[in-house]
């Protein structure tokens, strides 16, 4: 009973600290050659998505909605993309996907990155007359290392 007592403690404070013993939020996930990022009704899983230059990113929509993935002008111009169809497409200096609905299909970036940090969002539409009228809009971003 005497050993069980300490053991008790040491759990109580483990878990009064809001996280489990040994892990640390500074932590960053590794970079790697391909990452694939899931979408949901409100979440983006990994926010930050970090891959190895040359490699690539493909996204899943696992939310109730279309989703349109959309990089802004000053970062889309820094991409490298021999063709950006048949999931892709340049809107002015935007470069956005084409909407997508939930399933199987992976939708893949087609443009070699290289190195650094690319914000960007992804609009969650009812249907695709909403384009301009988003459910939500979710910040994301690619760090390529």
């Amino acid at each position: 009973m005497s050993r069980i007592v300490p053991l008790l403690a040491v759990l109580v404070v483990a878990c009064a600290q809001g996280q489990a013993p040994f892990t640390s939020p500074d932590i960053k996930e590794p970079a790697r050659a391909d990452v694939l990022v899931q979408v949901g009704n409100s979440s983006v899983d990994p926010a930050v998505a970090r891959v190895k230059e040359g490699g690539s990113v493909s996204w899943t929509n696992d939310s109730d909605y279309e989703v349109v993935v959309s990089f802004p002008g000053a970062d889309a111009s820094k991409f490298q993309c021999k063709e950006l169809r048949p999931n892709f497409s340049k809107n002015g200096d935007t470069i956005e996907s084409l909407p997508f609905v939930a399933g199987a299909v992976r939708v893949v970036l087609p443009c070699a990155l290289k190195k650094g940090s690319y914000p960007y969002t992804i609009k969650l539409v009812s249907d695709i007359s909403q384009m301009d009228n988003p459910k939500a809009t979710l910040a994301a971003q690619i760090v390529v290392e």
